[in-house]
This record gives C-alpha cells, structure tokens and sequence, in this order.
C-alpha cells in the first residue's frame, strides 16, 4: 500500500507556490507538479534505459519521478537512482541540463545528465514493483523504441530535445 504523496505545485515558470495537490490529482490552469529525470550516458555513448514493470505498462524509459512536498529536483532524482537502481553517492557528477515547462501537460520537468564509465548492469539492485529491467542502449535503438511508440512519451521528448541533440 503506497502512501498518499503530496507534491508541492508550481507556476509555469518553475516557481514554486504556496500549494500543494495530492499525487494523481488534476492541477487547476497555470499550476504544475515538477518531475525528475536523468539520462544515464556510458563512455561508450550508450544509454542505461529501463522498462517499466507490466503494472507500469511496460514502457521505455529513463529514470526519474516525482518531486515530493519539500524536496528540490536533485534530491528527487538522488532519491529516485538509489529506488529504482540502487546507485548512491553520485550527487557530484549529476549534471543539471535543463527544467522546462512540458508543453502538452502541467508539468515541469527538471532534466539531469550523468555521464559514468561503464555501468555494470548485473550488479543493479532494481527496484521490481516499477523495473522489470534495464538495457544500455545506442540514441538510434532509443529512437527506434520512440517511434514505435513504445517509449514513455515525456522521456522521449526530454531525449529529443536535450540529451541527444
């Protein structure tokens, strides 16, 4: 049983306001929820990309998440790696890339970037309810998952327009 989340809301300019909406709930106009995301780059160019579990669709997608009541957009991606893949202790290496507002929903994004050597993708503790598992992928192969559709739709439009430009 997954606890009600509150998250605080956010003007189209990625101010915070003085509100808070319970996850899942419709912001009203002009008001947003903000999300984390980072892409996850080897030294090989390739891309640490996970499919979600059958209860979460079982799309493509980076990693990433809410940003709770309180937090700030690096604390929600720090939390985030260390849920869903177990990687701790890189807060110096995650590049911020950009947070934009997302044109089709209320949401603001922050988008981050962490370049490392070479991911062992054995020695990921994955977190099952949300990661069925995890592939390191080339920009044509994630390309080739977006435009079959089958990439969850914010992350392949965060990767289109500002980690693989």
């Amino acid at each position: 049983e997954k606890m009600m989340e509150i998250l605080d809301l956010y003007n189209d300019l990625g101010e915070k306001l003085k509100e808070t909406i319970i996850r899942g709930e419709k912001p009203d106009k002009g008001k947003n929820i903000m999300l984390s995301v980072i892409f996850i780059k080897n030294n090989e160019d390739k891309y640490l990309i996970q499919k979600t579990s059958k209860a979460k669709g079982n799309y493509f997608s980076s990693t990433g998440g809410h940003v709770t009541q309180g937090e700030n957009g690096l604390e929600t991606i720090k939390r985030e790696l260390e849920e869903e893949l177990d990687i701790v202790n890189i807060s110096d290496k995650i590049q911020h890339i950009k947070t934009f507002k997302y044109p089709t929903k209320p949401c603001i994004f922050n988008v981050y970037l962490l370049k490392v050597e070479q991911p062992d993708i054995s020695e990921l503790k994955l977190q099952k309810e949300e990661v069925e598992e995890v592939k390191l992928l080339t920009s044509k192969e994630i390309e080739d998952i977006i435009n079959n559709g089958n990439f969850l739709e914010s992350h392949a439009y965060i990767f289109k327009n500002f980690i693989n430009c």
